[in-house]
């Protein structure tokens, strides 16, 4: 092999090897060349062979600690002709510079074996005369099988294994002499530190610099005052002022009377792996950061989009952002002729909100040159600037506001817009503040995603307004207001779905018929969209054209309604309660008839706070004509109150209907000596704290004590 490939296999093998071996302390022995005699060993090499009394010979300790050679064979030195085991060379002071070997798990009962990794330093070069007679032993634990073999392939490239030792670099220091000095160095530590056989006697101390991390220091210190072995990472210098990462174990030796003798240190260049760990940290953090950018924008999306009114949703953008984001920012929409209509500020501190409610105050303070007012109105894309005094004369009218932006913090700002279908539709401002770091183009491309994000949000929330406002006024004016009658009070009540455009078919209708009758209406088309709301127009028309017609009774109205619907071919499916009240009262009672089709029956409460109901059933409207249909009668006392409702009003889908309705009957039992209109608008506020997912319409007739 020559020069060059063995020097880019001594390479290859230096790189192999912090890889080979576990980040872990050694086991170390110091063995007498002259006998083969284990004198010293450091407590991991203790934990290996506990059975193993100091000195002992080598071959001793080895079956102590089970050891065995590569091909399985115990590491003995039999007189049967058979290789010499690395520990019987060792023990003769022939170096070993890297071999595999295995030691038995006393504790694992799954007969499982530890890999370790064998070198043999002699110490013949060795100032002192105690060390030049012995050998020093390191077992070192390995990693995966196949780094190892990778490494013995190396080292097999260049006929030598003993290249492995070389790359490892050895110290021993003397803990019984003042400062404990280093005694004895190998060539790999000059080779890695560029210091020699010229530091023996000094502490190696002198390998720390400006970067030495002072706490890991302070670690190494007390570990080996406690007697322990100490495993550390620390930034040292090499004897030209480079630095490198060195990774430093130390581990004491003890003579048989438990003494500390000696302390072994084994010292790794790891700068590669540290860089590469770096690099690997530095990329883990940039997709860490991306990450909660990615969760920060979809939690304000989720937010903002929950939210269905279009002006809570301008309120609530800025304080998604704040502390998040930015210290303080402020949303600004204009209006359809192009002036600004909506800004509101929130600031991170509880001790500026009121400095931030008057900036929203001072919307016509931002002149038409503010970089906020060029990026409304699409003059600027997305801005990243630092904010000066120049930009504050320029961007801002009066100097009351000036002081005022000062005080809520300024430092840098980033500038969106809020887009949507294309168009501009308002302009996000954030500032960092004087305490924060400036904006990144980073935090730039955020706010950029958010203002996308955003603008569709409100946009969305301005539609959703906008088709809840066209629906209830489809709704309510097919729901004409309903006339009082002699002796009777009725109050109806109308609350669209919570979802937009959900035009329903729920109705109500009161009407004085010829005779002076009153008949109260409640219905519900099946179906929640337009052509619903077109069917319960038109089943209200009929219904109110054959009550009026002949002053008909409910029964009739229901029958003749049924009849109507098969004749002309109508599917139009729905439930209805029909109800009528004679002209007049007799006896402090007033006469009522009702019919039902497949509705929830309407409640009535006493002058006395009693609730009861008035049952019924009948198949559902639009079914054809199947027998006759039931009409009952019953009287009701002056003061009485009776509620017609369809099953919005009830309808949850956590709870049953039983309870819900019981519910209602305590509900309007509390409520019975109310006005009818407090009633009804406490009945809605109490049985729907948030809202319907249907459709509900009330209508309630009081008889009147007079």
């Amino acid at each position: 092999m020559d020069g060059t490939n063995a020097a880019l296999a001594r390479d290859a093998v230096t790189d192999t090897l912090p890889s080979v071996v576990h980040n872990q302390p050694g086991a170390v022995l110091l063995v007498r060349t002259s006998d083969g005699t284990v004198l010293y060993a450091n407590p991991l090499a203790e934990q290996l062979a506990p059975h193993a009394v100091l000195p002992c010979p080598v071959d001793e300790w080895s079956r102590s600690a089970g050891l065995q050679a590569s091909d399985g064979s115990e590491l003995s030195d039999p007189a049967s002709g058979l290789p010499a085991s690395p520990l019987s060379r060792i023990a003769r002071g022939q170096p070993v510079g890297g071999e595999r070997v295995s030691a038995a798990r006393g504790n694992d009962l799954a007969g499982a074996r530890e890999a370790l990794w064998v070198v043999g330093l002699p110490l013949h070069e060795a100032p002192l005369e105690q060390l030049s007679a012995l050998t020093l032993v390191v077992l070192l634990p390995l990693r995966e099988e196949a780094l190892v073999r990778g490494a013995r392939e190396s080292a097999e490239q260049l006929h030598s294994r003993a290249v492995l030792a070389s790359d490892l670099s050895f110290t021993i220091s003397d803990p019984n002499q003042d400062d404990d000095p280093l005694v004895w160095v190998n060539p790999a530590f000059e080779k890695v530190t560029g210091y020699g056989k010229d530091v023996l006697g000094r502490n190696c101390r002198f390998l720390q610099g400006p970067g030495t991390d002072r706490e890991a220091v302070r670690r190494i210190r007390e570990g080996l005052r406690s007697g322990g072995t100490v495993t550390e990472l620390l930034l040292n210098y090499r004897k030209d002022g480079t630095a490198f990462w060195n990774e430093v174990v130390i581990s004491p030796v003890r003579d048989t009377s438990g003494r500390i003798t000696h302390h072994v240190g084994v010292q790794s260049d790891v700068t590669l792996r540290v860089q590469a760990e770096r690099e690997r940290d530095a990329a883990l953090d940039v997709a860490r950061d991306a990450r909660r950018r990615l969760e920060f924008l979809s939690q304000v999306t989720e937010e903002l989009s929950a939210v269905l009114d279009p002006d809570e949703a301008q309120d609530l953008l800025p304080s998604l952002v704040v502390p998040g984001l930015a210290e303080w920012a402020f949303a600004t929409v204009l209006d359809s002729s192009g002036r600004t209509r909506h800004i509101r500020a929130a600031h991170a501190r509880p001790e500026r909100a009121a400095d931030a409610r008057r900036f929203q105050r001072l919307q016509a303070d931002l002149l038409d040159t503010s970089v906020s007012m060029r990026v409304l109105r699409g003059q600027l894309g997305p801005s990243l600037l630092k904010v000066t005094e120049a930009d504050m004369v320029r961007g801002v009218r009066d100097q009351g506001t000036i002081a005022l932006m000062r005080r809520l913090g300024l430092g840098s700002a980033i500038v969106v817009p809020l887009r949507a279908r294309g168009q501009v539709t308002g302009a996000l401002t954030l500032l960092s503040g004087p305490d924060r770091p400036a904006f990144t183009e980073d935090d730039l491309r955020t706010a950029t995603d958010l203002g996308a994000r955003a603008g569709v949000a409100l946009e969305n929330a301005r539609l959703y307004a906008q088709q809840r406002r066209s629906s209830e006024t489809l709704q309510r004016s097919l729901l004409t207001r309903p006339s009082d009658a002699p002796g009777l009070e009725v109050v109806t009540r109308y609350a669209p779905a919570a979802e937009a455009a959900q035009v329903g078919g729920d109705w109500y209708d009161a009407f004085t018929q010829p005779d002076g009758a009153t008949t109260v209406v409640i219905g519900d088309v099946m179906g929640h969209d337009v052509s619903a709301a077109a069917a319960m127009g038109q089943l209200r028309t009929l219904v109110r054209a054959v009550a009026y017609d002949r002053s008909a009774q409910p029964r009739e109205v229901l029958q003749r309604l049924d009849r109507l619907l098969e004749g002309l071919g109508v599917t139009t499916l729905a439930t209805a309660v029909v109800l009528q009240l004679d002209a007049h009262s007799e006896g402090g009672e007033r006469l009522v008839r009702w019919c039902t089709a497949g509705h929830l029956p309407p409640v009535v409460v006493g002058p006395d706070g009693s609730v009861g109901e008035l049952a019924g059933d009948g198949l559902v409207v639009g079914l054809g004509t199947h027998g006759e249909r039931v009409q009952h009668e019953a009287r009701l006392a002056l003061g009485s109150t009776v509620l017609l409702f369809t099953d919005g009003l009830v309808e949850r889908r956590d709870r049953s209907m039983e309870e819900r309705l019981a519910q209602l009957h305590d509900t309007v039992a509390e409520l019975a000596g109310a006005p009818l209109e407090q009633l009804c608008d406490e009945l809605i506020r109490r049985m729907l704290p948030g809202g319907s997912d249907d459709d509900v319409a009330i209508a309630a007739v009081r008889v009147l004590a007079r």
